[in-house]
């Protein structure tokens, strides 16, 4: 073997080691800030949901994080019976289409806007808020 060729050995060796630790190193970094956006949030409240519920989600919109969503509107004492409409938002990761998480919009029959249940891919509720004059009954406006 020549030494131009061990030289172009050597280099694709040394490029192809580069491009394997850049690679590793821009997967840690991704891992870290999705860590830190959820970072020092405080999970929303949880309660046992009401009998029915779970049901009466699934008749407005059938999803496998209706579980969870009655669990939080329960945390959030809001009665499902005053529930009138629920629309799911699937956020995905475009590079790889994989599902980041879920917002829950329900919309409330005493009140305008939606309250928002925040679910990461697995359905765990990771934050409620409101939109456009909704306000949770445990929470100040």
């Amino acid at each position: 073997m020549t030494k131009q060729v061990r030289t172009r050995v050597a280099m694709a060796a040394l490029m192809t080691a580069l491009t394997a630790g850049l690679l590793a190193g821009c997967a840690d970094m991704q891992k870290d800030v999705s860590r830190d956006l959820t970072a020092g949030m405080t999970p929303p409240p949880q309660a046992a949901p009401q009998p029915g519920a779970v049901a009466a989600l699934d008749r407005l919109s059938p999803s496998a994080c209706n579980q969870s969503l009655a669990r939080s509107l329960a945390g959030e004492r809001i009665p499902i019976d005053n529930v009138r409409d629920l629309v799911y938002g699937v956020n995905r990761d475009d590079a790889r289409g994989q599902i980041q998480n879920y917002n829950a919009w329900v919309y409330l029959k005493n009140q305008p806007g939606a309250v928002v249940v925040q679910m990461d891919a697995n359905c765990t509720p990771q934050q409620v808020y409101t939109r456009d004059g909704a306000t949770l009954p445990n929470r100040p406006g």
